[in-house]
């Protein structure tokens, strides 16, 4: 960085050129933070340079905004670097005065040329002179090439035998790949001759968004008919249509090659809103797009209904699908799939970051399953937690590695520990909805939290389709604040996969609300949870609620409910 602040009017120059850039000109919010981060430093107010103030007055954010829950200034200092590096190394690269955003600081450095330190190369040298190996008879020659010939066919037979005759056999499987998108200008229109308003932008967010989703790979064309070296399965584009007083951004997913549309979907935006909500737009488009159960796995999701028997063929994706459907469904079919799938790529590739922590989940999740609450075998869980520590070792900003910790850290007891890694998680990657769900539900799990209502709520309005632990929180909020209807509407969406609380949940606000019908059927439930048969209700219960108060009032109306104090307290 250069000793004293260049002369203002030489920066401002270089602030018009990199803005005007076609590489930054399309994010007009990037533009806007670099704008406000460069003129507030000239004007000696680097006091004031910091997340708070660019997140409401560059991103529109309310005054409530908090940096720890909405990494909406990491997420685009990230951007911006990116831009800035990718400028000065082609466009700008004969910039004598160049901007730099350090990593965790917001306060820009100005800087020359000089200062980039650049090497001289090393003096040339020729290289010194070979000297040359004795000449070798003829005859040896031939005998060394024979023998080389000789072994090589010897070892060609030998590994011929071994994947032909010992090898087990599996059918040659076309694997499906993660899906790769490219994203192309939305095209502005007008209905009655009305001006046409441009969105120019939209498409860079897209594809900012869509790359933090694991598996999905988004570029960037600035023309639709762009010559590719690798031609994306998938393209995406859109319209921008205003009509009155609003715009109908409408964003369209097609395969390579064909006209019609596999997916769609449009957001309106009064048009005095539309420059500040293209961020929110992105948004909104990639939590559809990127999601397993979106129009993007749709293809890979079928393959494995189809194809059960996957062996020799697991990959990151395969089996990060399969996870990721066991989480949301919890079918102990797709938990038996999960798992040998993981243990198949543990074969494969010891290293990789994805399948440990997976491996680790998994091996958690078991564990709890089988073993008393209160008293699990220590081992198992000790190991689940080596192994997914090895991989937060092996892939330290990996959002989905901290997510799992982050569970792993709940699950067994370590509640300010799992807060920070949540964190972690959604600092890395704010589209991943488990992890703000999962943040969510260990928030009013145990005890009342508006910071935890409002992240299971943004979840559930987030989702394509819910898993079924998303509504965990939402339905233990409802029966907290005594909304009895809601809390049944809640237990009723948990049942698929959670009977423990749902038929809890169930049982007690039925009772409260008077229906005697509804009642019956959940008691039913609630007696026949194989967990409550074997540990007692009220164990399991303190294994997963930590509100006392809440727990304690449970109880009381389980009791009342017709529920024996036998089958409360123990096995029966």
């Amino acid at each position: 960085m250069t000793d004293t602040m260049p002369p203002r009017q030489e920066v401002e120059a270089a602030l018009t050129r990199v803005t005007q850039w076609p590489g930054l000109a399309r994010s007009p919010q990037l533009v806007k933070f670099l704008n406000y981060i460069v003129e507030a430093r000239l004007s000696g107010n680097e006091g004031g340079i910091k997340a708070y103030s660019i997140a409401v007055d560059v991103f529109g954010r309310q005054q409530s905004f908090d940096p720890q829950s909405d990494p909406i200034v990491r997420v685009q200092a990230r951007r911006l670097r990116s831009a800035l590096e990718e400028y000065y190394a082609e466009a700008g690269a004969g910039e004598s005065l160049r901007f730099y955003l350090p990593v965790g600081r917001y306060i820009p450095e100005f800087r020359t040329a000089a200062d980039d330190g650049k090497v001289a190369a090393p003096e040339s040298r020729p290289p010194p002179a070979a000297s040359k190996p004795p000449v070798r008879p003829i005859m040896a020659r031939i005998d060394d090439i024979i023998l080389v010939v000789l072994l090589t066919g010897v070892a060609l037979a030998l590994a011929l035998i071994g994947t032909q005759v010992l090898a087990p056999r599996h059918s040659r499987l076309e694997v499906p790949q993660p899906p790769h998108v490219s994203v192309t200008e939305f095209t502005s229109v007008a209905a009655g001759g009305a001006p046409s308003v441009s969105v120019a932008g939209l498409s860079v967010e897209l594809v900012t968004d869509l790359d933090l989703f694991p598996f999905v790979e988004a570029a960037y064309l600035q023309r639709a008919d762009e010559a590719r070296d690798r031609p994306a399965p998938y393209e995406l584009t859109g319209i921008a249509r205003t009509e009155g007083s609003e715009v109908q951004v409408t964003a369209s997913l097609k395969r390579a090659g064909s006209d019609t549309a596999i997916w769609s979907m449009t957001q309106r935006v009064p048009i005095e809103q539309l420059p500040d909500s293209l961020d929110q737009l992105s948004g909104a488009f990639a939590d559809q797009l990127g999601a397993i159960d979106g129009p993007l796995h749709a293809d890979a999701v079928a393959w494995l209904a189809s194809t059960t028997d996957i062996a020799g063929a697991e990959t990151d994706y395969v089996c990060g699908l399969l996870f990721t459907l066991y989480r949301a469904q919890g079918s102990a079919e797709l938990g038996q799939r999960a798992r040998s799938c993981v243990s198949g790529l543990i074969r494969l590739q010891p290293a990789s970051a994805a399948a440990l922590s997976m491996r680790g989940t998994l091996l958690l999740d078991a564990t709890l399953r089988t073993q008393p609450p209160g008293r699990p075998d220590p081992e198992p869980i000790a190991e689940a937690g080596r192994q997914i520590e090895q991989a937060l070792k092996l892939a330290p900003t990996s959002s989905p590695v901290w997510r799992e910790y982050a569970f792993y850290l709940e699950h067994t007891g370590r509640f300010g520990e799992a807060e920070a890694a949540f964190t972690s998680a959604l600092q890395l990657n704010p589209s991943d909805l488990d992890a703000v769900a999962g943040y969510g539900r260990l928030l009013v799990l145990r005890g009342p939290s508006d910071k935890g209502k409002t992240l299971a709520e943004q979840a559930l309005r987030r989702a394509v389709m819910a898993p079924y632990w998303y509504h965990e929180a939402p339905a233990v909020d409802a029966l907290r604040a005594a909304e009895y209807n809601r809390a049944l509407s809640e237990a009723e969406a948990l049942v698929s996969g959670d009977a423990e609380l749902a038929s809890m949940i169930g049982t007690v606000a039925a009772r409260k609300l008077g229906y005697q019908d509804v009642l019956n059927r959940y008691i039913a439930q609630l007696l026949e949870v194989t967990r409550f048969r074997r540990f007692g209700i009220l164990p399991v219960l303190r294994q997963r609620l930590g509100d006392d108060a809440l727990r304690d009032e449970i109880a009381v109306e389980l009791a009342a409910a017709g529920i024996d104090q036998a089958a409360l307290n123990g096995p029966y």
